[in-house]
C-alpha cells in the first residue's frame, strides 16, 4: 500500500475521531432547562364577567385565580360583588371564599363563608353556609354543612344539609329547625 495514501487515511480518521469526540462534548454544552414544575396561571385582583348570547350571566370580583395550563379548572380566592342575573337583571349577590370551577364541565365547589341574597325583590332572602357544590350535568345542588336560611321570618331557618334537584325541582332537607314562611 502507498504510504501517502496511509498517511492521508490516518489523518482522515483522526479528523473523523476528533470531530465525533467534539460533537459529543459540545451536545451537552446546549441544553435547555426544564420547564418549571407548575404551569400553573395566576391572576391578582381583577373582575370577570360571564354573558349568553343577548344578555349578561353574571360578574363577579375577586382577589386570585390559579387556573391550571389549558385554564380547564380555576381555584378562584375571595370572590366579591358576585351578581347573576336573570333575563337581563341583576338577580342574586354572591360572595364565596374560596370557589373551585371546572369550566368544561361548569361543575363548582365552595368553601369557608358562602353568602347569597336575592336582588330587588320586595321581600330579602339569603343564606349562609360553608360548603357548596354545583354538579351541573344532573343541575343538583348540594349543601352539606349548616345553611341558615333568612326568608323574612323574625329567627332564620336553620338547615343541617340541603340537596335541591333543579331538574325536578325537589329538596331534601335534613335537620331543619326554625320558622318557615311560604309565599
Amino acid at each position: 500500500m502507498n504510504p501517502a495514501y496511509l498517511r492521508v487515511a490516518a489523518f482522515l480518521g483522526a479528523a473523523f475521531l476528533a470531530y465525533v469526540a467534539y460533537g459529543i462534548y459540545d451536545a451537552g454544552r446546549h441544553d435547555v432547562p426544564a420547564p418549571p414544575k407548575s404551569t400553573d396561571i395566576v391572576f391578582l385582583r381583577g373582575s370577570m364577567t360571564g354573558h349568553r348570547i343577548t344578555t349578561r350571566s353574571w360578574s363577579a370580583d375577586y382577589e386570585r385565580i390559579v387556573s391550571n395550563a389549558d385554564q380547564s379548572v380555576l381555584e378562584l380566592q375571595r370572590v366579591r360583588h358576585g351578581i347573576i342575573f336573570k333575563n337581563g337583571k341583576p338577580y342574586l349577590r354572591v360572595r364565596a371564599e374560596h370557589m373551585s370551577v371546572n369550566t368544561i364541565s361548569r361543575d363548582f365547589t365552595a368553601t369557608g363563608g358562602i353568602h347569597v341574597e336575592s336582588i330587588g325583590s320586595k321581600l330579602r332572602r339569603s343564606f349562609d353556609t360553608s360548603s357548596a357544590g354545583w354538579i351541573d350535568s344532573i343541575q343538583r345542588l348540594t349543601m352539606t354543612h349548616r345553611i341558615l336560611i333568612h326568608n323574612g321570618t323574625k329567627e332564620p331557618l336553620s338547615v343541617g344539609s340541603l340537596t335541591f334537584d333543579v331538574k325536578t325541582g325537589q329538596i331534601d332537607l335534613r335537620a331543619v329547625d326554625g320558622p318557615v314562611r311560604f309565599k
